[in-house]
């Protein structure tokens, strides 16, 4: 599948370029329209020999090795999840249905690619001054500097899943979380750099490189007082895989992480990533994705899955960008929000370049849920699919060829969602008032666990701390 988008210009007549997107640059430059065929977005096929298990609780891998043959290649331990070699033992279709029969295993599927969803165009960004980074519209557009007057951040970890990030970039001094971490080569290398080889075949070398120094520049921008934890995930020409996805958003989870920063995708619906997102948003962590840069209607994964913010990408003026994936049937339920995307100026390594595409919009709307989270108006996943209904600029009418909501609810706007006064925690039947109904909801969902009355640490688990805070909500109503 190739497709083709033309005249993808700069928005404001000045020279830019961009590199391969893990959730897709568009090269631009000053008054020359280009045509840039994309690439087939990664998943379309599964890495050969390469299968996951998900073992039952207390299941002893060795013991499935040595079952069946396999040889395993990588393990998360923590949640008894494994990716192993099965060939020749067995054919991708009886890996598949492998769990159907072996109660000790309660699912198993084949490894896809994640990662880059855009164009090979090479990491090279001509110099950006660094005022221009400063003094770029679109601060002004979503209202980022009054929004800190409210709220910096301050408190909160957003981990960036991606190539790594340039540590020595200034910018990020002492806001780099401890935690960081490589997937990539040693578990210390965290720096955002190539290896000077083409290891793809497609002509360009480290065609990646700075998407993940770019990507964490700009949530940083928007929040400038919360700590990045890089996760080293991608490689320098911008793939993964979805064990290795799915590995490093558990990671994150499991050492503090608020926000989850994915500007990638993948085509391929894979269950190990949704589960693994899922189990984010239920622990009230806000994962964010890109929609994906091939104009089509249908976003990538884990974009479209359902408790994920997916990201479609917007020009200045609400526009939708001529290479943003967005959703078909409208209703808001694959794509969340939307969010410039165009001509973004981010640091890289040694510098400041300017490059489009869903991964810039991503970060956009992680830096703001950082903001939410340090207020307290957000808590769970709920709560932040309510600010986006109530704070969203309506571009409905700015893209009358698209179906309804084919955007989101709307475009990013950080000054309207800061000073959103906030859900009302304790209505739980939705009705906008706190009565006897929410306390008999609200019995029922206690006792089962129910993430939707989760609302303070420790997440995950329903204890006094939480009853308190949902009797407190429900004595003060509805903000």
């Amino acid at each position: 599948m190739m497709q083709t988008i033309a005249n993808l210009c700069s928005a404001f007549g000045r020279r830019s370029t961009a590199l391969l997107a893990a959730g897709g640059l568009i090269a631009a430059a000053a008054g020359i329209a280009h045509a840039t065929d994309f690439e087939d977005p990664p998943g379309g096929a599964p890495r050969v020999d390469e299968g996951v298990l998900e073992l039952l609780p207390g299941v002893d891998i060795q013991t499935i090795l040595d079952r069946y043959g396999f040889t395993l290649r990588d393990s998360i331990p923590s949640r008894n999840i494994h990716l192993v070699s099965f060939q020749p033992a067995l054919t991708d279709e009886q890996f598949e249905q492998l769990f159907i029969g072996d109660p000790d295993i309660d699912h198993s599927e084949l490894n896809f690619d994640a990662g880059d969803s855009g164009p090979s165009t090479g990491s090279l960004f001509f110099g950006v001054a660094p005022a221009e980074f400063d003094s770029q519209p679109v601060w002004n557009i979503l209202g980022v500097d009054p929004a800190h007057n409210v709220a910096t951040g301050a408190g909160t970890t957003i981990a960036v899943i991606d190539t790594g990030i340039d540590t020595a970039n200034p910018m990020f001094l002492g806001k780099i979380h401890p935690a960081a971490i490589s997937f990539i080569g040693a578990p210390t290398d965290i720096q955002d750099t190539g290896n000077g080889i083409n290891d793809d075949n497609e002509g360009l070398v480290d065609e990646m490189v700075g998407h993940g120094t770019w990507v964490s520049g700009i949530a940083l921008s928007v929040a400038p007082d919360a700590t990045l934890m890089p996760i080293r995930t991608l490689d320098d020409e911008g793939f993964s895989d979805a064990f290795t996805l799915t590995k490093a958003i558990y990671y994150a989870v499991d050492n503090g992480a608020d926000v989850i920063n994915l500007s990638l995708g993948s085509v391929a619906q894979v269950r190990l990533v949704e589960r693994a997102v899922d189990d984010a948003a239920n622990l009230g962590v806000i994962v964010v994705a890109a929609a994906g840069n091939h104009a089509l209607p249908a976003p990538e994964f884990p974009a479209a899955n359902n408790k994920c913010a997916g990201i479609a990408a917007v020009q200045l003026d609400g526009v939708i960008a001529p290479f943003s994936n967005y959703d078909a049937d409208g209703g808001g339920r694959t794509i969340t929000l939307s969010a410039p995307g165009m001509d973004i100026i981010g640091p890289i390594p040694g510098g400041y370049g300017r490059a489009s595409g869903t991964s810039a919009a991503v970060p956009l709307v992680a830096g703001t849920a950082a903001l939410l989270i340090e207020k307290g108006t957000i808590r769970r996943w709920s709560d932040f699919k309510e600010m986006a209904k109530k704070t969203a600029i309506d571009i409905r009418g700015l893209n009358p060829n698209l179906p309804n909501d084919a955007l989101g609810d709307g475009m990013l706007d950080v000054l309207s969602a800061v000073t959103w006064p906030g859900p009302c925690f304790a209505d739980l039947t939705g009705n906008d008032l706190v009565d006897l109904g929410d306390i008999q909801a609200f019995i029922p969902l206690f006792i089962s666990g129910s993430a939707e009355v989760d609302y303070v640490d420790p997440r995950g688990v329903l204890d006094l701390a939480d009853l308190q805070f949902f009797l407190q909500s429900f004595i003060n109503g509805c903000p």
